[in-house]
């Protein structure tokens, strides 16, 4: 019943095309955004410090033993590539934090970013593939990611990391209903459109006869 309810529910607004003043437009900023699970911005933490750690030593090792160079310049090198490695680890805790997505009537909604701010949206009716994908760390925090595949992509058009296994599992659920809803509506609007369009082309030959 909720289905139907909604796809009758965005057939009449589809079907609505007055045009609406710029003060009722809905700009991206006014869309709540929820966060992905705190759990997130661990994994990002010790994902990103532990490939670190292991590319400083492996470098250090590398610059003391193999290319031999003095240890006065290593003593500078490799702080220097351990602040680096922080500051990474840094800003993609930082990016992790910053992701935020909003499941909305007609759309996906996600927002990644904190210098260059990314925002997406995803309409079902371009919504084609939704699969899950959980690695070794995710599998560790019960995390789960959500890739969306559109109509005609090779690749993900909207990747969400950071979902609780059962909340993306949900979530994937409802997006493929929403996008079966939105697809059906379509369906029905242009097959609409062209029988009104066909009752048309043949009433106007006959208003010429009748004016004759």
């Amino acid at each position: 019943m909720d289905s139907v309810d909604e796809l009758s529910n965005l057939k009449s607004e589809r079907l609505d095309h007055r045009p609406q003043p710029q003060e009722q437009w809905q700009s991206f900023d006014q869309i709540p955004l929820s966060p992905v699970e705190p759990r997130h911005y661990t994994q990002v933490l010790i994902e990103t410090a532990t490939i670190s750690i292991i590319f400083i030593t492996i470098l250090s090792v590398f610059l003391i033993f193999v290319a031999t160079i003095p240890l006065p310049i290593a003593a500078i090198v490799i702080p220097a590539l351990l602040m680096i490695g922080s500051g990474i680890t840094w800003v993609r805790y930082l990016n992790a934090k910053a992701i935020g997505y909003a499941v909305c009537s007609h759309e996906l909604v996600m927002q990644t970013g904190i210098f260059w701010v990314k925002r997406i949206s995803l309409p079902y009716t371009r919504l084609q593939h939704i699969s899950l994908s959980q690695g070794p760390l995710e599998r560790k925090f019960y995390l789960r990611t959500l890739k969306c595949f559109s109509a005609g992509s090779g690749s993900a058009e909207i990747e969400l990391p950071g979902l609780e296994s059962k909340t993306a599992e949900k979530l994937r659920q409802h997006l493929l209903s929403m996008a079966a809803i939105a697809i059906k509506t379509t369906a029905i609007i242009n097959v609409n459109e062209e029988v009104n369009q066909k009752k048309i082309n043949e009433e106007e030959p006959a208003a010429d006869r009748a004016e004759q």
